[in-house]
């Protein structure tokens, strides 16, 4: 699934300028060897909205309990050798439908020459997240996603970094793909704030494989900080080959996209606020709008990307699809908003407009609205409570596809922790 959500750690990039940490395991550990759990448990409900896959039906009512653990144990012999298992446990019901699933989620070890970061080696089932997740993220407010993979990353300066992976989708947690990811994302750092990326990726991925098929994608980042001000720019361009069901032959993809986003930083009266504005555009094409070509449609594939909003309705720029009329390629417009309210508690509010670029004859362009409200609440170290209520406005293409102009509500409670002990590792006792 491609839920998409500013979780307890994401939300703090609209209300603070601290940093988002992933699953990954940091290359320079304090510590001999930890061993914790965490994850999540979660009650929400929505209205006009069957959860279990974010599919418009008006007029259905359901809640869930959805949960997510994940026990771990990290040992680091040497400060050249990590060595990370990890299990994962998730599963949800209600709304008459279950789910439990039991399995490895992540296991590998990382070898770096002694001594130094110049070249380091990462072996076996692990995530891959870069950027803003635009392109390769997590899908943490689910299952997650990782692969079976290798990553070599070259370090020749402390502001470079060069990462080449390849890797198949671990089943199960692969979000349903199957198929194999591979290629190199480059990061120059010129300052704190200031950073140019460039990455070109293979991603074979897909729920059903057909032969040749595949997505070639070539993108650029960049990221700058002008005293308050923080901007982003990230230009995407794709190609490959993509089946086509109607001809049983492979198109050849020719897509766009990309997105901007400025952020500003704020103290008023004493609360540290933070605003964000925000454009992403997604190419499509009046042949993916009749079903007998897709290749037009830009993807943002495997994505936990915060433009798609909460509920889940919005999967990536590629368009929409309700009661089978689809709409191709969207522009999203953000605006968003987020304020601290005490150390401990986060306020947040952002919503994202979503228009077509091709529909139906007689259909209009103009998708919806989805408005998300969040408060996070860090109760104490490795404790977090997150409740949100989101509401997705929909729009006239809606009406037109559905007959049906009742809106999206969707709410829940999350609880988020992660329990841990380790042993410190000592540090040289200078002479």
């Amino acid at each position: 699934m491609h839920h998409v959500i500013l979780t307890a750690c994401c939300l703090v990039f609209l209300a603070s300028p601290l940093t988002c940490q992933g699953d990954d395991i940091p290359e320079t550990q304090e510590f001999v060897y930890k061993v914790g759990v965490n994850g999540f448990l979660r009650g929400e409900g929505a209205g006009n909205l069957h959860i279990a896959d974010q599919r418009y039906v008006p007029g259905q009512t359901e809640g869930h309990f959805v949960y997510r653990v994940k026990p771990y144990v990290s040992w680091h012999p040497t400060d050249w050798l990590d060595i990370h298992a990890e299990g994962q446990g998730y599963g949800f019901a209600g709304g008459g439908e279950g789910h439990n699933q039991v399995s490895l989620y992540q296991g590998f070890v990382e070898a770096r020459l002694p001594g130094s970061d110049l070249i380091s080696l990462k072996a076996g089932r692990q995530e891959f997240s870069y950027g803003s997740t635009y392109i390769l993220g997590t899908n943490s407010f689910y299952d997650g996603l990782s692969y079976d993979a290798l990553r070599l990353r070259v370090r020749p300066t402390s502001a470079l970094a060069v990462d080449i992976l390849w890797g198949t989708y671990a089943s199960p947690f692969d979000t349903g793909l199957k198929g194999d990811l591979a290629g190199g994302y480059a990061t120059c750092t010129v300052s704190d704030g200031n950073a140019v990326e460039a990455y070109v990726l293979r991603d074979g991925g897909a729920p059903e494989r057909h032969a040749g098929e595949h997505l070639d994608i070539y993108g650029l980042r960049g990221t700058a900080r002008l005293g308050p001000v923080s901007l982003e720019l990230e230009p995407v361009y794709e190609s490959g080959r993509r089946f086509n069901g109607t001809t049983g032959v492979n198109d050849g993809i020719d897509a766009y996209g990309g997105h901007f986003d400025l952020t500003y930083d704020a103290t008023m009266a004493g609360y540290k606020n933070r605003f964000l504005a925000g454009y992403a555009y997604g190419s499509g094409s009046q042949g993916a709008v009749s079903g007998m070509n897709f290749s037009r449609e830009f993807r943002n594939p495997n994505n936990d990307s915060s433009l798609f909003g909460d509920i889940g309705i919005m999967v990536d720029q590629s368009g929409s699809t309700v009661n089978r009329h689809h709409a191709s390629g969207l522009q999203v417009y953000s605006l968003g908003w987020g304020m601290d309210v005490t150390k401990e508690a986060n306020f947040t509010a952002i919503s994202h407009y979503y228009h077509a670029n091709y529909v139906a004859p007689g259909f209009s362009r103009s998708v919806g609205l989805e408005t998300n409200f969040t408060l996070t609440w860090n109760i104490a170290e490795g404790y977090s409570v997150i409740a949100g209520y989101d509401r997705f406005f929909t729009g006239s293409f809606f009406r037109d596809a559905s007959g049906s102009g009742r809106d999206i509500d969707y709410g829940y409670l999350m609880v988020q922790f992660d329990l841990s002990k380790s042993k410190p590792r000592l540090k040289p006792v200078k002479g």
